[in-house]
Formats: structure tokens, sequence, C-alpha cells
């Protein structure tokens, strides 16, 4: 049973953009850790230049968070997926907007609401 769940969320993540949103946020997320890892074990200029370095890879991964944060899943599988990755996230790979969890959870209504709809359609005209 549990190869076919596998099989089943790999063709769900094959459907469902999500998946990829949810990979690139983790990718920017290790790339600013790791660049803030760098950046604290320097002095002088060259903590300049990596804290530059830091900076731009902070500003990606903020702007990603907001693409993150209004993703629409297309299946139920994406709606778990993001809610669970969302909920294990640390403050600083959130949005800096303090109301960013309403945008969240009325797009995660939304994209259930819509699952559900293309559910019954599905279902209505077999």
């Amino acid at each position: 049973m549990s190869s076919q769940i596998s099989t089943q969320s790999a063709a769900a993540a094959d459907r469902d953009l999500t998946f990829l949103v949810i990979e690139r946020h983790r990718e920017l997320s290790a790339h600013y850790d790791a660049a803030l890892s760098v950046s604290a074990k320097l002095d002088g200029p060259e903590f300049h230049a990596a804290e530059e370095i830091s900076s731009q890879r902070n500003h990606a991964l903020a702007e990603h968070a907001n693409v993150l944060i209004r993703s629409t899943p297309t299946t139920i599988a994406g709606v778990i997926a993001l809610t669970r990755y969302v909920g294990s996230l640390r403050e600083w790979e959130l949005p800096d907007d303090d109301a960013w969890y309403r945008v969240f959870l009325g797009g995660l209504a939304d994209a259930i609401d819509g699952i559900a709809m293309a559910q019954r359609l599905a279902r209505d005209g077999d």
C-alpha cells in the first residue's frame, strides 16, 4: 500500500505546482542560512561582503515567501504538503507582514473549495 501512496504523491506532484514552490522555498532558505553562517565567521571587509550576499539572499527568500503563502494547491496532496511545510517554518522564513496567515488561510480555503468542486463535477459527470 505504501508504494501506491508514494506513486499517488508523485502523480500529484506532477499536476500541482505547489510542490515546486515548496522546493524552491527550501532551496532559498538553505542558501540564506548558509550565507548567514559564513558572515558570522568573518570580520572587517570580508564580513561586509558576506553580509551583502546574505542581504541579497534574504531578499530572494522574502519575495518567494510571499509566493509560497499565495500558492493555490490544485490537489489534496498539495494542500497537505503546503500546510505541513508552512507549519514547519521558522519565523525568518515567513513573510514580514504580520497578517500573512490571513492570505495563506484564505488561499487554502479557496484551494480546498476548488478541489471539492472539481471532485463533485467529476463525480456528477460520471
